[in-house]
């Protein structure tokens, strides 16, 4: 990353973080809107192919921008990032509004895309059932950004197989999102949340999905850094 400039790292992450709402939470709407022209119930197979829409894009932007900006197009992911000393604090603010704003421009593209229809269906965005406590939502969000932030962590490590790295955090976000997307549509990522919430005007519960990400990322990135050094 040393050989681009601050203006491409910020445009790369804008469009990364753009890419992968438009992909991973326009799946939801755009299913929701089939789904409902056949009167078909929301299944189990629904969400797997919206974890796969999230997996596929992920992969496609590691290895489309990983060069440019790090791919990091993850508040979460760039704050714990920081925490650890590996990418400059200076940098964060810079990255973090790249990432929001292009979050927000991927959700109106849905809009766009799929029409008023989507943005009625809330254009993807987080939130959870009132009967799920403000405790539980946040802590599964922590523990599913930890988890794919543990993830991150390892496959950056030098020592570990490059080629392999969008892979992993494309898989890793797949297999989350079966089990946290239930309990609070599975942000894992403050921008993936902020955008559709932008465009859509809906800022549920909003907080949960800053807190738990940003907590949980940084938890894991401590953990990983201290857990595995001189292994």
């Amino acid at each position: 990353m040393e050989s681009t400039t601050h203006p491409q790292r910020w445009l790369s992450e804008a469009l990364g973080t753009g890419f992968l709402v438009f992909i991973g939470a326009g799946s939801i709407p755009a299913t929701q809107v089939l789904a409902k022209a056949g009167q078909v119930p929301f299944s189990m197979a629904d969400l797997g192919m919206i974890s796969f829409a999230f997996m596929f894009v992920i992969v496609g932007m590691v290895y489309a921008i990983g060069h440019i900006s790090g791919c990091h197009i993850n508040p979460a992911v760039t704050i714990a990032l920081a925490s650890t000393g590996k990418f400059p604090w200076r940098e964060v603010p810079g990255y973090v509004i790249a990432q929001v704003v292009g979050a927000t421009l991927g959700a109106f593209a849905i809009v766009g895309t799929l029409g008023r229809a989507a943005a009625d269906l809330g254009l993807g965005m987080t939130t959870y059932a009132p009967t799920t406590s403000w405790g539980r939502a946040t802590f599964a969000e922590l523990i599913g950004t930890a988890l794919l932030a543990f993830v991150v962590f390892g496959v950056i490590d030098g020592r570990a197989v490059p080629v392999w790295a969008g892979l992993a955090i494309g898989a890793i976000v797949f297999a989350i999102i079966i089990v946290v997307g239930p309990a609070t549509g599975a942000a894992l990522n403050p921008a993936r949340s902020f955008g559709p919430a932008v465009a859509s005007g809906h800022w549920t519960n909003f907080y949960v999905y800053w807190v738990g990400p940003v907590v949980g990322a940084c938890a894991a990135a401590l953990l990983h850094e201290n857990l595995f050094i001189g292994a």
